[in-house]
């Protein structure tokens, strides 16, 4: 017998256990990568999101007259936190879909201006600018800015969900 083969036959198993063992670990990091995220992961992200786009809009955004046809940053106050009508109107007026490009987001949200003692205040006859929430979701974060609007101190509430 020729003692080769032995050798040949050790090397063909080491290799196939090779190719085992690499398949092993790139289905799980397959599986590792789709799983869904972690949810303290996916609120953080919905605060930082929140925190973005309620700064954005107590801004008086970019450019300062913007309109609907040159509005690069949308921002619904003169840039001293007094909320501007016609601000309020053009922003009330776009698709929900061109609102959320503009406003760089890929959550829904939902914004309400009201008065200190709760009462909604209407823009256009609209109780709110954005997508009324159908159901109840475990990821929605709302966040509150102080702000002026017809000589009274109101409260803006941008709630953004998952």
């Amino acid at each position: 017998m020729i003692h080769k083969k032995k050798a040949q036959i050790w090397y063909i198993d080491f290799m196939i256990g090779l190719m085992i063992f690499f398949i092993a670990v790139f289905i799980y990091y397959q599986y590792a990568y789709s799983f869904n995220q972690d949810p303290n992961d996916v609120l953080s992200d919905l605060v930082m999101e929140t925190k973005t786009i309620s700064s954005s809009l107590i801004t008086q955004g970019s450019p300062n007259d913007w309109n609907q046809t040159n509005v690069q940053i949308i921002g619904l106050t003169d840039g001293n936190h007094r909320f501007v009508q016609n601000k309020l109107e053009i922003f009330e007026n776009f698709s929900y879909n061109d609102s959320k490009e503009i406003l760089r987001t890929h959550y829904d949200y939902y914004i309400q201006l009201k008065e200190l003692n709760g009462s909604t205040i209407l823009i256009n006859g609209e109780e709110g600018i954005g997508l009324i929430q159908s159901n109840s979701s475990d990821h929605q974060i709302a966040i509150t800015r102080i702000g002026v609007y017809n000589s009274r101190l109101i409260s803006m509430v941008v709630q953004v969900w998952h």
